[in-house]
């Protein structure tokens, strides 16, 4: 066998370090350790597979083959297999990324809801001790002053509600 079979396929097809190193699933550097490699065999088994089917091929023979064909239109058709193969990686590895921000964003959204949630868990369990009728009652009229009022109106509202919580604890004396 002819050395450096990997570094030769890449330098005769122009195969871009950054598309091998992603449709391989490795590093820009472990492509550089690959070219480097005498024998093909020493890459490991997984990703001599992922690159006989870049080259549609299924031994280390017939990827030395390819390395002799001069014929243009058949040069031509591996150069696209390539391509198609190669672009095809980026852009599932481009939607993942899409899905992963896509599914950032709903946790973020989430853990605000999720706050949201305990915030109003916490009001709520301040009525605890009043039954569901009463609690329906105070909530609805609560609902009904403050809605639509200006934050002004809204402190106004609640210095009263203070001037009651004051008066009602001098009178329980």
């Amino acid at each position: 066998m002819t050395t450096k079979l990997f570094e030769r396929l890449v330098t005769k097809f122009s195969i871009k370090v950054n598309d091998l190193a992603k449709y391989l699933e490795i590093s820009k550097a472990t492509i550089y350790n690959y070219r480097n490699l005498e024998r093909f065999s020493d890459i490991p088994s997984d990703k001599q597979y992922k690159i006989f089917y870049l080259f549609g091929k299924e031994t280390e023979e017939e990827l030395e083959l390819v390395l002799d064909e001069s014929d243009n239109d058949t040069l031509a058709k591996y150069v696209n297999r390539i391509s198609s193969i190669l672009k095809g990686s980026v852009q599932e590895n481009v939607g993942s990324i899409a899905s992963i921000e896509e599914l950032s964003g709903t946790v973020e959204r989430l853990k605000q809801e999720n706050s949201a949630l305990q915030r109003q868990l916490v009001w709520l369990q301040k009525f605890s001790g009043m039954d569901e009728f009463t609690k329906s009652v105070v909530l609805d009229k609560v609902a009904s002053i403050v809605n639509g009022v200006s934050n002004v109106e809204i402190k106004e509202f609640i210095d009263y509600l203070n001037i009651f919580e004051i008066y009602k604890a001098n009178g329980k004396r």
